[in-house]
């Protein structure tokens, strides 16, 4: 694991181990992917169907874990500063690799075929959405005003979006969307930069990755 490790060595001191982990976990993830055909694809059994589809590339649940698990340490690792109880740090660690991993999931064929070919659980994926702010707002209460509008913006914007028939009108109106979404994220005041990056990715898992109908 030669330059990982050299550099888990330097980093081995205070909250700094959590990136540890990460660097070990990313070349562990390298070595096992330089030893299988990434481009097979896989069964997905049928309860995991509405986060990768029927069946999925093995290149793409490798990616999607790895984002939702990088993602998810880089979250924890902002959150190690603030005052939380312990459960409400497991349950935010929780929300941060479900919305990591749903930004780069959504893009993937084989879920956007899924959710192509059952219109009606897109309203279903996006009715479950509210309880993700709501979850936010409970761990983080002194932002609930900000949550609560730039979430309530996002789910317009999916509707919006998803009302579109032409794939391609698509691609540019959530594009436009998620810019002004993102902006308006940067001007109002947020307490802590881990509700920042929490929404931004909201914004971009719902708006862009999954509104879309890429094809």
């Amino acid at each position: 694991m030669g330059c990982a490790s050299s550099i888990a060595e330097i980093l081995l001191t205070g909250d700094q181990r959590i990136l540890t982990v990460g660097l070990i976990a990313i070349q562990t993830i390298l070595d096992c992917m330089n030893m299988i055909s990434l481009d097979k694809k896989v069964r997905i059994p049928a309860y995991l169907h509405e986060l990768h589809g029927s069946q999925a590339s093995i290149t793409d649940l490798v990616i999607t874990y790895m984002a939702a698990v990088i993602s998810a340490i880089v979250i924890l690792y902002l959150a190690a500063s603030v005052p939380l109880p312990n459960y409400k740090f497991i349950l935010l660690g929780l929300l941060a690799l479900d919305l990591a991993g749903g930004v780069v999931s959504n893009f993937t064929e084989s879920t956007n075929s899924f959710y192509t070919n059952h219109p009606t659980r897109r309203y279903l994926f996006i009715a479950l959405h509210i309880v993700q702010p709501l979850l936010l707002i409970w761990i983080f209460p002194v932002d609930a005003t900000v949550i609560g509008s730039i979430s309530l913006y996002t789910l317009i914007a999916v509707l919006l979006i998803n009302r579109l028939e032409d794939h391609h009108k698509q691609r540019g109106y959530a594009a436009f969307l998620m810019a002004i979404g993102v902006s308006f994220s940067f001007l109002v005041s947020i307490s802590q930069a881990v509700v920042h990056l929490m929404l931004v990715l909201f914004i971009i898992k719902l708006v862009v990755a999954f509104a879309v109908r890429w094809k």
